[in-house]
């Protein structure tokens, strides 16, 4: 009997246990699945003037570029080239063979195709369309110039459009979108800026200094950041002109900056007289600070509600956990209930989820999990490959950037939070240390 006792009260116990963990999916499901899945061809872009290495060049490119941009999207699947007419698409009213295409193993819905021609003034004039294979007709077309340098921002531009197009205004796509992050190469730590694929890394400060905590402005004409230049204060710089937009010094401590939807405020934490730090909101120029938390605890990374109604934070002095409150101080909710220590929380654009890292108790490495605001309940991203930390969001809400040190070096990656593919894992960086990502906005047209 005792035994039997014993054993109904470890069943209990682990019951309990497992009641406190995480839910953990493989495949997390952030939006309901299409009906029906779009088969796309991507067939290559040709160059109207045949032989032209140059061209030939741009064209190689151009179909890479597009071909990686239209399969992370995750909204296609996209028919293998192996199996396409072997006829190159120029002029797409008369190389378009409906019925050979039609006859392939899988039923093809849309097919893009396009040209490129160069212009007098040594520019290119790329003219892309997407054809309805069913119904035999164009669905939609865009003509772009640019320089041979811009193949790889008119691919992206071409790719956001397919997506848009043909998800009916589901996404606008992600392709065309920058990340901010910061860079150690040396001694100093920089703030970059580069592609969404990790393509063009470019250095946004040069100040030999440490800097920190980058975050966009909602329409990507500012980023905040902390700078030790010479001591850590919270600086915003606009990304149009590079000029420093006015805010106070307050002679103390001030980090994790994040600029509210509307562009107007920024909380941000500073430290307090009492020694610890709180999450404080001011307009955008420093005036009008207030208090929100008013905490003897450390806190710390806030992050707005899209609404701009709510600010989600971190607190705790030795092991952090989250908290939502309303943006005048009520309405007190803890997210996590399990404790662990969890950090860089980031509220995504469509409001409906939390990402963060978190080491729950009992764990060795931090990893990236998501709650949903509205349960709290708790699902995780990454397991098994280091530590992953300081996740960010993608503007369509539907792919995280994070920082890991599974490769032996902190360097940046991207994933799909819908897909079980590990090629859907995406290492954007290589050079040096990289930390701390910031996924832009949509671009404005």
């Amino acid at each position: 009997m005792k035994i039997k006792i014993s054993l109904l009260v470890l069943l209990a116990v682990l019951a309990m246990q497992a009641s406190l963990r995480p839910q953990s999916s493989s495949r997390i499901s952030l939006f309901p699945s299409a009906s029906e899945d779009i088969i796309l061809a991507v067939a290559n872009v040709q160059p109207i003037i045949p032989g032209s290495a140059e061209l030939d060049g741009v064209a190689s490119a151009f179909n890479q570029v597009l071909w990686d941009d239209l399969s992370f999207a995750g909204f296609f699947t996209l028919a293998n080239r192996s199996f396409y007419p072997d006829k190159p698409i120029i002029r797409p009213e008369v190389d378009i063979d409906y019925e050979a295409w039609s006859e392939l193993p899988f039923k093809i819905n849309f097919i893009t195709t396009g040209t490129i021609n160069p212009e007098k003034d040594g520019r290119l004039r790329i003219h892309v369309s997407v054809y309805d294979i069913r119904q035999q007709q164009q669905t939609f077309n865009k003509v772009y110039t640019g320089t041979i340098n811009q193949t790889r921002s008119i691919a992206h531009l071409w790719a956001d459009e397919i997506v848009y197009q043909l998800t009916a205004g589901a996404s606008r796509g992600i392709a065309s979108t920058k990340i901010a992050y910061v860079s150690k190469r040396g001694n100093a730590k920089e703030i970059y800026l580069m592609d969404y694929d990790g393509y063009n890394p470019t250095p946004f400060t040069k100040n030999d200094s440490i800097n920190l905590f980058p975050n966009w402005s909602s329409d990507n004409s500012k980023l905040a950041f902390v700078s030790y230049r010479p001591n850590p204060e919270v600086v915003i710089f606009s990304t149009v002109d590079g000029s420093r937009i006015p805010f106070p010094m307050f002679n103390t401590l001030a980090s994790t900056p994040a600029i509210s939807p509307n562009g107007e405020e920024i909380a941000f934490a500073l430290r307090t007289e009492r020694g610890n730090s709180n999450i404080f909101i001011s307009a955008l120029d420093g005036s009008r600070r207030r208090n929100l938390t008013n905490s003897s605890a450390t806190e710390t990374s806030p992050t707005w509600s899209p609404s701009g109604r709510q600010i989600a934070y971190i607190s705790g002095d030795k092991q952090g956990q989250i908290y939502i409150r309303d943006v005048d101080g009520s309405n007190l909710i803890p997210i996590i209930r399990e404790g662990g220590d969890s950090d860089a929380v980031s509220w995504s654009p469509d409001g409906r989820w939390l990402a963060f890292h978190w080491k729950p108790r009992r764990g060795t490495n931090y990893d990236i999990f998501i709650a949903d605001v509205a349960t709290r309940r708790i699902n995780q991203v990454t397991s098994g490959n280091g530590s992953n930390e300081s996740p960010t969001w993608s503007p369509d809400s539907r792919r995280l950037v994070f920082q890991s040190d599974r490769s032996g070096s902190w360097q940046l990656y991207a994933t799909r939070l819908d897909s079980t593919d590990i090629r859907d894992v995406k290492q954007l960086t290589t050079q040096g240390n990289n930390t701390s990502p910031a996924w832009g906005g949509y671009v404005r047209e």
